[in-house]
């Protein structure tokens, strides 16, 4: 069209035989031969008009019209193709011409002949026209056109810089619609000046124009091969211009194609590149949907464990625990038995099993890092809940296999909270050993237990253990005295700390009190009775106290005192007990020889009730004996 409206410009103006100025009119022979040549280019006869244009020139070398000629022949050159013909003749009518007389836009006919060449594959040829035309004439139409083509060239051929140096001046026709009345391409002008900002790593300009060509994607009608090119040069830019909402933005854009056009390393590397600049942005959780899908597309096993350190890191921020459990695993499954980072996951995963309340897969976990770390059962961490789960497992056996005989030796000066903690592991193992009927074994190892800990709390919860474990060991009378031996010679009711203490362990009051019982000194046995009582224990426990204070106030002569505590338990005691005070009240009421009143009817109900218990022959004809001796 370019070359159409300048040859009707040239046609009409060579036609009228209009003279330059001070150049005289052609004669006939001439007038008829050109008027032959020019008629053939008005009727579209190139080859034909531009053979007698030439020969007209070979012919009036000095003609008055040879400006004319030569005009006509550069645009038959063009028509024809015959761009070095068109160019050699531009240049020599340049030189015999000035360009203010040549009555038309000389840089509209040399962004022609660029473009000829162009067409022709001499791109080298293409650039100089095209630069003389940026030269010449800077604001011109012709002068954008000839960029747009300088730009498409340097790009073709990866000279970022001259592409960007030739495209950035067309930016601005793009908004004030300047590039579509030159007919200039939108896409290719703002795709060329993304790509060239881009790689010339200008990434604060080529962002709003990678931002636009997404916002136009209909328009561009980008495959799936260039949405990706996009997105990935818009998140690197980004991710430079810190632009962490517009690397969300492109990230979600990016997932939006389908599965199987993804080019997934990519995408992958993209995602990395977008966490990064949002964890230095302290909100790297906007991607954590994305970064779950990007992980169950990778296939790359350094990136998967970089995709799913990520989500670990998110949702150990944000208490996600199940989610937690979930990336843990998946990266155990990603690194080799035994590796340094595969037995780090195992810690957490033990830990964090624990935490949630799943002692199987704590004890799994557990299990496995004992097989992976060799140094395990020195890291009390580790060690610690992986037992307790053991033991919330019931799982007895394995408790006694490794308490103590796989822990460290105690230490001399342990911490506080690593003898808290190896405590529990004690307590737990001993409890074991009594489930497992190895009570001889429970007592050996609540004895050493005993030795090592020299908090008062705890030797005396050792001390009530033992007490306990007394009647199921054939040694019970040794223990019994050996324990009351330690309560009497490291507690002492007079000690407001051992009282708070012993509260909790009136049993091992009661076996001291028994003990000095056995001894007769029954004077020093009723404090530790009277407290006893004082406590109101119930059950078999609190029978034997109100039995002892009874049986030692009778001892002490203190009659009044044993006599109610016998009536107590005679009304209301078990059947053992009921029959023990019986036997004291028939003593203490035969004693009283019926003086008081009411006796011998209390007699009588207590000789029926012993009757009625006992079960020795020559006893119970003494009390039909004594039943008669009332009637």
């Amino acid at each position: 069209m370019l070359l159409r409206l300048l040859s009707i410009v040239i046609i009409c103006f060579t036609l009228g035989f209009t003279p330059l100025v001070g150049v005289p009119v052609a004669d006939a022979g001439e007038y008829e031969d050109a008027k032959v040549a020019f008629g053939a280019f008005a009727d579209g006869l190139y080859d034909f008009a531009g053979s007698e244009l030439a020969q007209f020139l070979v012919s009036y070398p000095n003609s008055q019209m040879a400006a004319r000629v030569r005009r006509v022949l550069v645009l038959c050159s063009l028509e024809t193709g015959d761009c070095l013909r068109a160019a050699e003749e531009f240049e020599r009518l340049q030189e015999t011409v000035k360009v203010s007389d040549l009555q038309f836009d000389p840089a509209t006919l040399q962004l022609r002949i660029g473009e000829c060449f162009l067409v022709a594959e001499e791109r080298q040829r293409a650039i100089v026209f095209f630069t003389k035309v940026i030269k010449s004439a800077a604001k011109s139409d012709a002068a954008f056109k000839a960029r747009f083509e300088l730009a498409r060239i340097f790009f073709a051929e990866q000279q970022f810089t001259a592409a960007h140096q030739q495209v950035m001046p067309l930016l601005p026709l793009m908004d004030s619609g300047r590039a579509s009345t030159l007919k200039l391409d939108r896409q290719v002008i703002c795709w060329i000046a993304a790509l060239s900002s881009f790689q010339l790593k200008k990434y604060q300009d080529a962002l709003p124009l990678l931002r636009r060509i997404t916002d136009e994607s209909a328009e561009f009608s980008l495959t799936f091969a260039e949405r990706q090119d996009l997105y990935a040069m818009a998140i690197e830019s980004a991710w430079h211009s810190g632009a962490s909402e517009v690397v969300v933005r492109f990230l979600q854009h990016w997932l939006q194609i389908p599965k199987a056009e993804l080019e997934v390393s990519r995408l992958t590397s993209a995602s990395l590149l977008a966490a990064d600049l949002l964890r230095s942005e302290k909100c790297l959780a906007k991607i954590r949907s994305e970064l779950i899908r990007v992980a169950g597309f990778a296939v790359v096993k350094a990136d998967e464990i970089a995709l799913y350190e990520l989500l670990l890191e998110i949702d150990s921020q944000s208490g996600e625990q199940k989610a937690l459990k979930a990336w843990l695993e998946a990266l155990l499954s990603l690194q080799p038995v035994g590796a340094q980072t595969r037995v780090a996951y195992l810690e957490s995963l033990l830990l964090l099993n624990f935490q949630i309340g799943d002692y199987r897969g704590a004890v799994l976990s557990g299990r496995q890092l004992i097989r992976e770390k060799p140094g395990f059962w020195a890291d009390e961490k580790l060690y610690f809940h992986f037992i307790v789960a053991l033991g919330q497992l019931d799982k007895c056996r394995d408790i006694v296999k490794i308490v103590p005989l796989k822990l460290p030796s105690y230490g001399a000066k342990e911490e506080s909270l690593l003898s808290q903690r190896r405590l529990v592991l004690d307590m737990m193992a001993g409890r074991c050993l009594s489930k497992l009927g190895r009570f001889g074994d429970a007592k050996v190892f609540y004895r050493s237990l005993y030795a090592h800990y020299n908090e008062s709390a705890v030797r005396l919860k050792l001390l009530a253990l033992l007490c306990r474990l007394a009647d199921k060991i054939e040694e019970r009378k040794e223990l019994d005295e050996w324990v009351s031996s330690q309560v009497m010679g490291h507690f002492s009711l007079d000690r407001r700390e051992d009282v708070k203490l012993l509260r909790e362990s009136p049993e091992l009051v009661l076996l001291v009190a028994e003990r000095l019982f056995r001894e007769r000194l029954y004077l020093k046995v009723l404090p530790s009775l009277l407290w006893l009582d004082k406590l109101g224990l119930e059950s078999e426990l609190g029978e034997r106290v109100t039995f002892l204070l009874a049986e030692s106030y009778y001892r002490c002569e203190e009659v009044a005192e044993a006599l109610v505590r016998f009536e107590i338990l005679y009304a209301g005691g078990s059947k053992k007990i009921r029959y023990l005070a019986a036997l004291r009240l028939v003593i203490l009421y035969e004693a009283q020889g019926g003086e008081t009143e009411g006796c011998q009817d209390k007699l009588k109900k207590l000789y029926q009730d012993l009757l009625a218990w006992e079960s020795d022959p020559a006893a119970r004809l003494e009390l039909e004996r004594k039943l008669i001796e009332l009637k």
